[in-house]
């Protein structure tokens, strides 16, 4: 018959609970390092993320002035025109 000995079980799973700590923080690490490069990637790649600030659309100032200086003379854009002043019957 086999005779147990004290503390031999003992030293073997402190390594394995040794071990098993390491592989946990081993998977965390590399779980972060890895969502880490994959936000990095993702956001030099994909085409829906700003790379600069973006711009409001608007007509130069020029190009504005020459467009309503070409409605101005065309007639198509002008002051307001009164209406016909009321005249009276003459008797």
């Amino acid at each position: 018959m086999a005779r147990r000995v004290e503390g031999a079980g003992d030293g073997r799973t402190a390594a394995a609970r040794r071990r098993a700590r390491l592989a946990k923080r081993s998977l965390v690490i590399l779980a972060t390092v890895g969502f880490g490069a994959w936000m990095l990637l993702a956001r030099m790649s994909y085409a829906g993320h700003p790379k600069h600030a973006v711009r409001p659309l608007a007509v130069p100032e020029p190009m504005y002035q020459v467009v309503r200086r070409n409605l101005l003379q065309s007639g198509i854009l002008a002051p307001a025109t009164a209406p016909p002043d009321a005249t009276t019957s003459t008797s």
